[in-house]
């Protein structure tokens, strides 16, 4: 069950740019369409939202290129619960090509749960919360995918 393998795809030949591997661009589709998948996966996706009159959004988000994908390939995302509290939820998500046996990209996330009706950030109800800090322990006991918590800084001269 963990973590969660849904999301797969293959390059499309509309995907690839001048350079002839994949357009940035493209990378950030397939992690939020992996992003959703998840999202589905956890119970929080469109059902919860009718159900509850309570959705996340997306509050800050970081994307790790590590290496191209080319027309053809074949991909895979693996996606990651890190972290929950009770207003907030912290996602990794690896993009691995499977037919070269790489990771080729990582996005990261971190989301507020959050109430249709006052549109402001709100406490998951208890048995959510609860539900999912089972989820995260899960989680915990795997290895850390690596990058988690990256920040964008320039070499050290």
């Amino acid at each position: 069950m963990y973590p969660f393998k849904k999301y797969t795809t293959i390059v499309p030949a509309d995907w690839v740019d001048f350079n002839g591997h994949m357009n940035t661009k493209y990378y950030g589709l397939v992690i939020y369409d992996a992003h959703i998948a998840f999202t589905e996966h956890l119970d929080l996706g469109e059902r919860y939202r009718y159900v509850n009159n309570c959705s996340k959004a997306l509050v800050e988000s970081h994307c790790i290129f590590e290496r191209e994908l080319c027309e053809g390939d074949e991909i895979e995302v693996v996606s990651w619960l890190l972290a929950v509290d009770e207003k907030r939820l912290h996602t990794f998500h690896e993009i691995h090509c499977t037919n070269k046996g790489y990771r080729a990209a990582a996005g990261e996330h971190l989301d507020v749960h959050i109430s249709l009706e006052t549109r402001r950030v709100a406490p998951f109800p208890a048995d959510v919360l609860q539900r999912l800090q089972l989820i995260e322990q899960a989680y915990a006991v795997l290895p850390r995918p690596e990058k988690v918590g990256s920040t964008i800084q320039m070499p050290l001269k």
